[in-house]
């Protein structure tokens, strides 16, 4: 009887965790896309103002959903440098494991035609 109450708990309590996290997500994404379209990423404090002024939070609630959002950025982004990291030490060696192959007349047309495509992916970088 309480593993099947410790059950439903855990199962109401993710079903809680991801109603919040869609809830954020729809009131986010239309800022991110707005931003992205703009070539600028969203500030944190228009986030909040949006989800502040679409949920009518209180001043209260606005600075602990502030406070909540700051900690998941910056959860968010360890995990992206940690992939960033891994996906680095991916391309250093299949660049070593393709040096061995390649003569270095085709490495170095492999290298042009990697940055011509970065930079058709990336047009702000140069």
């Amino acid at each position: 009887m309480q593993f099947t109450y410790k059950l439903s708990e855990t199962i109401v309590r993710k079903k809680t965790i991801s109603m919040t996290l869609l809830i954020l997500y729809i009131f986010i994404s239309p800022v991110v896309a707005m931003a992205q379209k703009q070539n600028a990423t969203p500030d944190s404090k228009e986030i909040i103002n949006r989800i502040s002024k679409e949920l009518g939070l209180n001043d209260t609630q606005k600075s602990k959903v502030e406070a909540i959002l700051d900690n998941e950025k910056k959860k968010v982004e360890a995990v992206f440098n940690e992939e960033r990291k891994k996906l680095q030490q991916i391309q250093e060696i299949t660049r070593t494991n393709l040096q061995a192959v390649l003569t270095p007349e085709q490495m170095k047309k492999l290298d042009k035609k990697m940055r011509e495509q970065s930079s058709k992916n990336n047009p702000q970088k140069k």
